[in-house]
């Protein structure tokens, strides 16, 4: 599940002055949740600030972060924040708020195309989101949560055509009403689109040796489950978290899966992340080298391209050059052990949000050494 889920000492290119900005400066930086940079410079990133979070635009590598969170119109409490980013400039932020007085949910969907400065909005009666995503200025998807049980979920498929300003339910799923195809079990996580036909829905599921992992091909109106091969290690029993599949071409793709191994018992005894690769388009995937996964542990995944990859679980730092079929360890300082995301963008480029302390890291050589980043939070 990647959130892009970010300011630049070149301030003029936001329209303010250096003295201005300078003046509004924050003694003390907010701890950042996830961060999801375009290149070497410029970029996105969330707060870590329950019910209140925020988001950031830097322009000089994540030194210094303006904020740019748009305004809430209906002056109600944001309970939820997703983000999507296709470039520097562009973003959707999709918001769940309940208003004072309100039993009903509301989710706010902004769009900016000049990085932040401006904002356009539309409202949809969606309860809670779990994703949103966009494959270009004009098609996107949101997934939202509408009721929730133990291992199961309710959920509505939104879609917008013309770059967000208006939507469309174009599935449900409830208790007494599967006709679509995606089932009422499981817990809903992410969804990501690769054209506008065909996308994925990801999650975790309660039983045990069942892949969760939904595809469509109209749109998002109807889903089938599609399975993936084993790795040889994984015996049953096992339980699975898929996280949505990445593209990096038309046809090829990483689709990263979280496995615990069970016993007879059905408890966990061991984990591994295995990186799916796929060359026509998610029609077929083909299982990787399984990574090692402490029990317990946050883990996090991320590929600059289809052959250069990372996983870490804090204890220590993986990393492939041939998608996935072999993984090199790299020795983990002691400040990556609770990192909560990697995000990088080339094979040597490449930063960490690290939970405690909260910090941010940056790599200039594929992950062998890592310099904490010294960063500050502006206002407009």
């Amino acid at each position: 599940m990647r959130v892009a889920n970010l300011i630049g000492l070149v301030i003029l290119t936001l329209g303010l002055t250096y003295a201005a900005v300078l003046a509004q400066i924050r003694d003390n930086a907010p701890a950042l949740e996830s961060v999801r940079m375009i290149d070497t410079l410029t970029g996105w990133a969330v707060t870590d600030e329950s019910g209140a979070e925020r988001l950031l635009h830097t322009s000089d590598g994540g030194r210094h972060w303006l904020d740019v969170s748009p305004l809430n119109p209906a002056k109600g409490q944001i309970v939820d924040y997703h983000v999507t980013a296709l470039s520097s400039l562009l973003a959707w932020v999709a918001s769940s708020e309940l208003p004072t007085g309100t039993p009903t949910g509301t989710t706010r969907i902004f769009r900016t195309n000049d990085g932040g400065r401006r904002w356009g909005s539309a409202a949809i009666h969606a309860t809670s989101t779990l994703s949103i995503h966009f494959i270009n200025t004009r098609d996107g998807w949101l997934l939202s949560n509408e009721r929730a049980a133990a291992g199961s979920m309710e959920v509505n498929i939104y879609r917008s055509t013309d770059g967000g300003g208006t939507w469309i339910k174009v599935e449900s799923t409830r208790f007494n009403d599967e006709s679509s195809g995606l089932p009422f079990v499981g817990d809903k996580a992410g969804l990501t689109f690769l054209n506008t036909m065909r996308g994925w829905v990801t999650g975790a599921i309660l039983t045990d040796d069942s892949i969760y992992l939904y595809i469509t091909n109209d749109g998002g109106r109807t889903w089938g489950q599609q399975n993936l091969p084993l790795p040889h290690q994984l015996t049953p029993h096992w339980n699975d978290w898929t996280m949505p599949p990445t593209f990096f071409t038309a046809r090829d793709g990483i689709l990263p899966v979280f496995y615990a191994i069970r016993n007879e018992l059905h408890r966990d005894i061991k984990a591994v992340l295995v990186c799916y690769a796929t060359h026509d388009a998610g029609t077929n995937w083909t299982y990787t080298t399984p990574v090692p996964i402490g029990l317990g542990k946050e883990f996090s995944t991320s590929f600059a391209d289809i052959n250069h990859g990372w996983v870490t679980d804090g204890a220590a730092l993986y990393a492939t050059i041939d998608g996935g079929r072999q993984w090199t360890t790299i020795r983990s300082p002691s400040f990556l052990v609770n990192v909560k995301q990697l995000d990088f963008i080339s094979p040597s480029v490449g930063w960490a949000v690290s939970r405690t302390p909260p910090s941010l890291l940056k790599t200039m050589d594929g992950g062998v050494t890592w310099t904490p980043v010294a960063y500050t939070v502006w206002h407009q």
